[in-house]
């Protein structure tokens, strides 16, 4: 072989017959051993195959095609990963007062069919979840945008993969826009969604209620006739709508 070209280089370099000849011996190891590994097939001996590739250390494009024999110890340190994530998550929040993973997705599976009164509550708790999340560019140390933050569907994604992005979407829209009729605005409003909504079976309260509770209890009251009047998540998004729009032309 020429001393200035390596057949598997792109560029020409000026090396040692020595320096090639310890490239070749190391290239023509790396293959035997990769043939040897990828012979064995998935499930046999996974972790010794693991601790042989660390040891060897060579980098080729064939050392790819490891990915088929370790497969499936790299999805175990990827759920090992994604689960402990979810849990730093789960104190971070509860820290916060603000909705869990666990508790977001107990309360989304509760039932299949979500009535209109489970759609806002939900709602409510992604807003809440959402206001800790940022679509902000994301910028490197030297001052150039790197990305942009993923906001609730990434979030959504890495705790709670098995809640659909869109139908998320709807129900805190449909709570946004009940909160708004309703003048409540700002960080943390979704917390405001427990005071709001009536309470299930609840019709006539005693007299011995405080100034407070009552005035809540007229509110609720008004909600809870706008949602008999509109029991439908579609039919109560378009009066909201309607009604917001009108008041925005007033104003």
């Amino acid at each position: 072989m020429s001393r200035n070209l390596h057949p598997l280089r792109r560029r020409t370099f000026h090396h040692s017959p020595a320096y090639c000849r310890k490239i070749e011996a190391r290239e023509a190891a790396e293959a035997a051993y990769l043939s040897h590994l990828l012979s064995r097939g998935p499930g046999q001996d996974l972790a010794t195959a693991v601790a042989e590739v660390i040891v060897v250390g060579a980098v080729g494009i064939t050392w790819w095609t490891i990915r088929k024999v370790i497969g499936i110890p790299v999805g175990i340190v990827q759920s090992r990963l994604a689960r402990r994530r979810r849990e730093a998550m789960t104190r971070e929040l509860a820290g916060r007062g603000i909705p869990t993973p666990e508790a977001l997705e107990r309360r989304w599976h509760r039932s299949k069919r979500k009535k209109l009164r489970e759609a806002l509550s939900l709602g409510a708790m992604l807003m809440q979840i959402a206001d800790t999340t940022s679509h902000a560019l994301v910028k490197g140390k030297d001052g150039l945008v790197t990305g942009r933050g993923g906001g609730l569907k990434a979030w959504l994604k890495t705790y709670c993969p098995s809640i659909p992005y869109s139908t998320a979407t709807r129900y805190k829209r449909l709570a946004e826009q009940l909160l708004h009729f309703l003048s409540i605005q700002g960080e943390r409003a979704g917390a405001a969604m427990e005071w709001v909504l009536p309470e299930e079976g609840v019709r006539v309260r005693g007299t011995s209620r405080s100034q407070e509770e009552c005035e809540l209890d007229r509110l609720r009251e008004v909600v809870g006739r706008l949602m008999e009047f509109y029991p439908s998540q579609r039919g109560l998004a378009k009066v909201l709508k309607r009604e917001l729009e009108r008041g925005e032309a007033e104003a």
